[in-house]
């Protein structure tokens, strides 16, 4: 009787160690598989909102190119609509800045 509680005992004692091996390598996998997947999409987000943001600057630019140019053919100042433009622009990015 003691050899057969003893086998019994090594055995479960086999099929935990097993269970809790599997279960580790389980959750490893998963929390692996859950993080290259956060970084995935995040990456997926970052260049989406990299290229709006190029998107935008781009366009600020233009317009403010576009005003500048205006300025300076409607009063003839040979260049002084872009100077008064990108002062505006200074000022108003200083004003953000400081707020």
């Amino acid at each position: 009787m003691p050899g057969v509680l003893e086998s019994l005992g090594d055995t479960s004692k086999l099929v935990i160690q097993w269970i809790s091996q599997e279960t580790e390598k389980l959750v490893t996998s998963a929390i692996g598989t859950g993080v290259a997947e956060g970084l995935h999409k995040f990456s997926e987000k970052l260049f989406s909102i990299t290229i709006a943001a190029a998107l935008i600057a781009t366009g600020f630019f233009l317009t403010l190119w576009g005003i500048s140019t205006v300025i300076d053919t409607y009063f003839g100042m040979k260049g002084f609509g872009y100077v008064l433009i990108g002062i505006l622009a200074s000022v108003t990015g200083a004003l953000v800045y400081k707020k």
